[in-house]
């Protein structure tokens, strides 16, 4: 299979753990040399592989965000005993608009003031490096599925990176 098949092949497996769950694992450089890490219910990840993420400016991971620039998100797939890391650049995006088009009454346990709280924002991250490992989708690099798949992208589009 060639290099482009293959990214085609991982960034679809890729592609099938995202969409199929609903809470994963959001990590944040915590300024001291550690990480923080929670867990969150981020919106559907974009066709463009854009991830926005409805939060509260009181947040520790929006301090965080804006402090380092990055977010890395973790999809646990138990299904196909698998998994997929998404990381890239983050930004805090205070977009009225897209609260009150994406607003559910859900969002009001824990965001008061509905969508047009200035307290209330998004946090956006665009994908660009996925590490994937999946036993129901044999995506196992060696050694002996030790590894994980590595997909980064570029001005190009995605390329499966050697690991």
């Amino acid at each position: 299979m060639s290099g482009e098949d293959e990214a085609s092949r991982r960034l679809a497996v890729a592609r099938r753990i995202v969409d199929a769950v609903t809470f994963c694992a959001a990590a944040t450089p915590d300024g001291q040399g550690g990480v923080s890490a929670r867990v969150i219910q981020p919106r559907r990840v974009g066709e463009d592989w854009t991830v926005d993420i409805l939060t509260n400016r009181r947040c520790r991971k929006v301090r965080e965000v804006e402090a380092a620039g990055r977010l890395t998100l973790l999809y646990q797939h138990d299904e196909s005993r698998g998994y997929a890391s998404l990381s890239g650049p983050a930004e805090v995006v205070e977009d009225r608009a897209l609260k009150r088009a994406t607003w559910t009454p859900a969002h009001d346990r824990w965001n008061r003031g509905g969508p047009d709280n200035p307290e209330t924002l998004y946090l956006r991250m665009r994908v660009e490096r996925i590490e994937l490992w999946s036993a129901g989708e044999d995506v196992m690099p060696e050694p002996e599925g030790y590894s994980a798949a590595v997909l980064v992208r570029d001005a190009d589009g995605w390329r499966v990176e050697a690991t």
